[in-house]
This record gives structure tokens, C-alpha cells and sequence, in this order.
């Protein structure tokens, strides 16, 4: 289809970073996990990296509150933004 591929990954010699276009190296030594095994730190790093990403591109595509309730109008927060005061009473 020729869209580019994002890995994000602990490993850099992994499979997913050998097939994607721009690899995000989130390597992390330690766990906090007294037997050092759950994923813990591997799993947060992951998601913060999503969030930053997706915080930036809201801020170049200029996504606003409309955009957020045109594309998201029955989720809770879309709901939220189309609610009008009356409809409470």
C-alpha cells in the first residue's frame, strides 16, 4: 500500500525494527519487578510514546474539539462535547 511503517520496540535487531521505515528504540534495562519479568517498564514506555505521538499530531493537524466530536460523535467524550445544558434537565 506504501504507507510507512513506525516500530516501536525494545530490540533494534527485531523483526519489526528490520521491516519498518523509522524504528522508535525503546530500550529499557531494568524492571521494577522484583523477579525482573513482567514488562512493566517496557509497557509504560510504549504507551507514553503513543500518547507524545499522538498529542503531536493533534497539534500539526490542528485537531479541535469539532474534529474530536465529528469523528467520535457516540464515544463518552464526543458525546460530551455535542451536550447541551437543556438536555440535562
Amino acid at each position: 500500500m506504501g504507507n510507512n511503517i513506525i516500530g516501536m520496540t525494545g530490540n533494534p535487531y527485531s523483526f519489526l525494527a528490520q521491516e519498518s521505515n523509522y524504528v522508535l528504540s525503546l530500550l529499557s534495562r531494568k524492571r521494577p519487578c522484583p523477579n525482573n519479568l513482567a514488562p512493566t517498564t517496557s509497557t509504560t514506555t510504549q504507551l507514553v510514546m503513543g500518547d507524545a505521538i499522538a498529542i503531536c499530531l493533534l497539534e500539526m493537524r490542528e485537531f479541535g474539539k469539532n474534529n474530536f466530536a465529528q469523528f467520535h460523535p457516540g464515544g463518552s467524550l464526543g458525546k460530551a462535547l455535542y451536550l447541551k445544558v437543556k438536555a440535562l434537565s
